[in-house]
């Protein structure tokens, strides 16, 4: 591979709780702890797990939209921890981000034109208003939004139309990396495959990076070339998706795989019941995050969180045993073991 665009370091961002008069703290919610992984130019990252395990939290905290706690990123080889405000602000145009609900990201007061100018606007770019506007039709046509939606405001369109004006927003200033944050999940299911087709032409045509975030485990194996799965705020598994998905070693890796096996899977593995939901990430336990809902449960686990390490080509693990058989099903139960 060439150099990574981005560089991400034991990235931590935890949320003080603070109480009384004085504001005082009272503990933190560890949304993401020593998260470090690197992401190659003209690929597609996905960071996958739950809802509430960190994984936006950690987009975010990336493109310093959120201030990190520790832990440093690079991008293209800059610090941004350490750039001056402007250097920053110019190097904003590189990387942009699309929201999960393109209802609540899109200003409704605005036409779409006014939308998808305003970027350009902001960052200075075109000499005139003419230059501006034959970038935003450039723009409009490769994402398949039609011109005459231009002047309409975002309620007259549909949701698939709606998320293609914020693709084409994104793409207006001609970034080199997007973060695309459970960009389909708002949409019907008929919509959702054509919007993944075209983010899949789109990276080839404009040469892009993607970070993609997801839950959805069929989606993920669909657009993304490594995974990397998050649980309670900390990367479990990463690696080249379909080792990921042909050889998990992670409990809690099979257990996200399984949620899209055929019946007929299911029926070839055998089934170890996962008792129990994922714990407050303000009450993390000690030692692995996994711990308390994982069946290779050992004393080691219960005293230092494992460390990230590779036991494959590109395929790396935090688990203290990795003798656990990948031919297993893991179903998600409830604390009295009721599957």
């Amino acid at each position: 591979m060439s150099n990574p665009l981005s560089e991400v370091r034991n990235l931590t961002k935890h949320f003080p709780i603070r109480q009384g008069v004085f504001g005082r703290a009272a503990g933190s919610i560890r949304a993401v702890t020593d998260v470090s992984l690197d992401i190659y130019e003209g690929e597609t990252m996905a960071l996958m797990g739950e809802s509430g395990c960190g994984k936006t939290t950690c987009g975010l905290t990336m493109l310093r939209l959120l201030e990190p706690t520790r832990g440093t990123v690079r991008f293209d080889g800059q610090n941004l921890s350490t750039l001056p405000a402007e250097e920053r602000r110019r190097l904003r145009r590189d990387f942009q981000i699309i929201f999960q609900n393109p209802q609540e990201a899109l200003d409704p007061w605005m036409t779409v034109y006014k939308l998808i100018e305003e970027p350009l606007v902001i960052h200075g770019i075109g000499r005139s208003k003419g230059e501006q506007r034959e970038q935003v039709e450039e723009t409009s046509r490769k994402v398949g939004l039609q011109l005459e939606l231009l002047e309409r405001h975002p309620r007259e369109l549909s949701g698939g139309e709606q998320q293609r004006v914020c693709i084409c927003r994104a793409l207006v200033l001609k970034p080199r990396f997007l973060m695309l944050d459970e960009p389909t999940s708002a949409l019907d299911v008929s919509v959702q495959a054509r919007v993944l087709d075209l983010l899949l032409r789109l990276k080839e045509d404009f040469n892009l990076t993607y970070l993609f975030i997801s839950h959805d485990a069929a989606v993920v194996r669909y657009i993304a070339d490594r995974v990397g799965i998050m649980y309670l705020g900390r990367l479990v598994e990463l690696g080249p998706t379909e080792t990921v998905f042909s050889s998990p070693h992670h409990p809690y890796t099979i257990a996200l795989i399984n949620s899209v096996l055929t019946t007929k899977s299911r029926i070839e593995r055998k089934e170890v019941l996962l008792h129990g939901s994922p714990p407050s990430p303000r009450w993390a336990p000690v030692g692995c995050v996994f711990r308390d809902r994982c069946h290779e449960l050992s004393d080691a686990c219960r005293d230092e969180a494992p460390p990230l390490e590779e036991v494959g080509q590109g395929h790396s693990v935090a688990c203290w045993r990795f003798g656990i058989d990948t031919n297993e099903t893991i179903r998600i139960a409830d604390e009295t073991g009721t599957a």
